[in-house]
């Protein structure tokens, strides 16, 4: 039996399921802060059921709550569960203000009892807030693979291993002899990392191609995240609905610009804010607005989850760079470690999609979110400016007005793409010159109505260049992508579409 769930009571759900546990619970998550499940660990500890969890070190907790939830810890370790604390670090923390000498590469979140198997986006905070879970309920194959998938990152992470947690450093070095690849940055001061960092992984530990199938994977060991959710999307033939808790990686967003251009129906539930890249996220958003792919944020949002219409995805990748993963170079890969479930049940399916629409159409419109964003720029502009005041009305329906201006602007950038990419199909190049921008062009504003030879030459006359109209056109017509009607120019769209 299977059961699905997107919304905000992901948290209780399990809570039930760890209630049902009569043999072990094991628990692999990024962060345990809630006080309900520690009850029931330790209500389950004083039962005899065998409790192990797989989580980060003490002071990856925020500092306002770390001796509390430290003490929790501490107090079921005292009733017996056995704590696997996961050391290691991935990458370079230069990049970024919000990893520094606290954060660690695990982020992956599932869980396996006797009873069940679930795979989660959320982690185990006191915040009430929208995730994913999918539960397999009494599936004896499904419990035997998450348990085989804990004892791996156990494995990998945490045994003693020649003086090292687990076997990770073995692995590396015996595809890549280069010690170099296990020192700390400058930038951390502490010891806490020692022997317990990787700048990145050897590629081949990182299998780039993998066959989609319905199980848990951990990234990058069993699939890449950016190549695999590519993947999945690619597979779409209809739709791809997707939600993250971040969304700041831009070659993901071109990617998913090339499949709407494809006409895949593609809707994005994610948070508005980033706290490194925030002007980079803020120019993305309007790109991908502007190919009519739906945006949407809500509060309190944390579930990573996509659905096509052959698959669904329950992970911990947040659509970041180092979730997705990225080539350091060809020899290298850098990615934290996730989890990601496939599960291709047409009924289950059929539930996400409903439940994910749902909330998609309650959600707020990021178009909103944007224009909020420089409402304040727009008062400072008409007081610095003009000496004037400006009631708040004034500024939202002002800022509402640039955001759709500034959709409009890259709106237009694609379409001369697109229109350029046609053109050149039909002259049977790779290499776009100036008559070949310029005879775009012409199509893109004949695109809009008709126009005479002196319409187009007041177009054409912002480009500040030489332009042989007389025989572009003719280069047009020659190839039947317009006609001439009298003294004017139109397109001619069968031929230009076909």
């Amino acid at each position: 039996m299977k059961v699905f769930e997107f919304g905000t009571n992901v948290i209780n759900r399990i809570i039930d399921e760890l209630h049902d546990a009569e043999e072990f619970i094991r628990i692999a998550v990024f962060q345990i802060h809630n006080q309900e499940v520690f009850n029931v660990l330790n209500d389950k500890l004083s039962d005899g059921v065998r409790v192990e969890i797989l989580t980060l070190p003490y002071d990856s907790i925020n500092a306002d709550i770390r001796n509390e939830v430290t003490n929790q810890l501490q107090n079921i370790e005292r009733n017996g569960a056995r704590l696997y604390f996961c050391k290691w670090n991935v990458g370079d923390p230069e990049r970024t203000t919000t990893a520094v000498g606290r954060w660690y590469s695990f982020h992956g979140k599932f869980i396996v009892t006797d009873k069940s198997a679930i795979a989660l986006s959320a982690n185990f905070t006191q915040t009430q807030e929208l995730d994913a879970v999918l539960i397999f309920k009494g599936e004896l194959n499904k419990i035997e693979e998450y348990n085989n998938k804990f004892e791996e990152l156990v494995d990998l992470f945490i045994r003693e291993n020649s003086g090292y947690s687990g076997t990770i450093q073995q692995k590396i070095m015996d595809v890549d002899n280069n010690s170099s690849l296990f020192e700390l940055p400058r930038v951390i001061e502490t010891e806490t990392h020692r022997n317990h960092w990787i700048s990145h992984y050897p590629s081949l530990l990182c299998p780039a191609n993998v066959p989609i199938e319905d199980k848990l994977y951990l990234a990058p060991f069993d699939c890449r995240g950016r190549n695999f959710f590519m993947s999945i999307i690619s597979s779409a033939s209809e739709f791809a609905y997707i939600s993250a808790e971040s969304f700041t990686d831009t070659d993901f967003s071109s990617f998913l610009v090339k499949m709407r251009l494809k006409g895949l129906d593609i809707r994005v539930l994610s948070g508005a804010t980033s706290m490194d890249f925030q002007d980079r996220m803020n120019n993305m958003l309007r790109e991908l607005l502007s190919q009519n792919i739906g945006i949407r944020t809500i509060e309190d949002i944390h579930a990573k989850l996509i659905i096509t219409d052959k698959h669904l995805i329950v992970s911990s990748v947040n659509l970041n760079k180092m979730n997705l993963g990225f080539n350091k170079t060809n020899q290298y890969w850098r990615e934290n470690t996730e989890s990601i479930l496939v599960c291709s049940d047409a009924e289950i399916l059929e539930q996400a999609k409903s439940q994910y629409l749902a909330i998609y159409d309650e959600s707020i419109d990021i178009e909103n979110k944007l224009a909020e964003k420089i409402e304040n720029f727009v008062g400072d502009m008409l007081t610095s400016r003009f000496d004037l005041r400006s009631k708040q009305e004034v500024k939202v329906l002002f800022a509402r007005l640039i955001i759709r201006k500034e959709i409009e602007v890259k709106k237009f950038v694609f379409e001369i793409g697109k229109i350029t990419a046609k053109l050149m199909k039909v002259f049977n190049k790779n290499m776009v010159d100036k008559n070949d921008f310029i005879s775009a062009l012409i199509l893109y504003y004949l695109s809009e109505r008709k126009h005479d030879t002196a319409d187009l030459n007041e177009k054409l006359n912002i480009l500040n260049t030489e332009i042989d109209l007389n025989n572009l056109l003719s280069r047009l017509l020659d190839k039947n992508l317009i006609e001439k009607v009298d003294d004017f120019y139109k397109l001619k769209l069968d031929s230009l579409l076909r």
